[in-house]
């Protein structure tokens, strides 16, 4: 079983100069790109869309589903081992992760930036996909 990716879309200004910041070895700033928490400066966390955050800013997700009203296993996920999960902040701006496999049920993220308001859990390499408001720690999803 491969692991999932993540990818991130969005419109990032000067991403190149800021990656060769971060090779060559300088410190960010609030805000700047990170891979690791210790890229960040202070308390800052490294936000899981790679960007430094203030704890406070950034939250633990859990996306959740079952197939047809049952629990997700290996049998009820036969017609589709693999999803993805894609969170929403605004257009273009992006988080998502591919493959997930639908029998473990759930889907965890810490780090996840406030502005990500919504979570997308869908059939990965098809069009079959749902989308609902994060409005607290955990999003159900019912698979059809």
């Amino acid at each position: 079983m491969s692991a999932a990716h993540c990818y991130v879309l969005g419109m990032r200004s000067l991403a190149g100069l800021a990656l060769a910041s971060l090779l060559a070895g300088c410190p960010s700033t609030t805000g700047g790109e990170c891979l690791n928490d210790p890229d960040c400066e202070g308390s800052e966390v490294c936000g899981r869309d790679g960007t430094c955050a203030s704890s406070s800013s950034v939250r633990q997700v859990t996306v959740m589903w079952t197939v047809n009203g049952a629990p997700a296993t290996m049998t009820s996920c036969a017609a589709h081992p693999d999803l993805f999960v894609t969170f929403h902040a605004g257009p273009g701006d992006t988080l998502g992760y591919a493959p997930v496999p639908c029998f473990t049920g759930q889907f965890n993220i810490d780090k996840l930036p406030l502005r990500f308001t919504s979570a997308e859990l869908g059939v990965d390499g098809s069009a079959m996909s749902s989308t609902k408001a994060i409005t607290g720690a955990t999003v159900a999803f019912d698979l059809r």
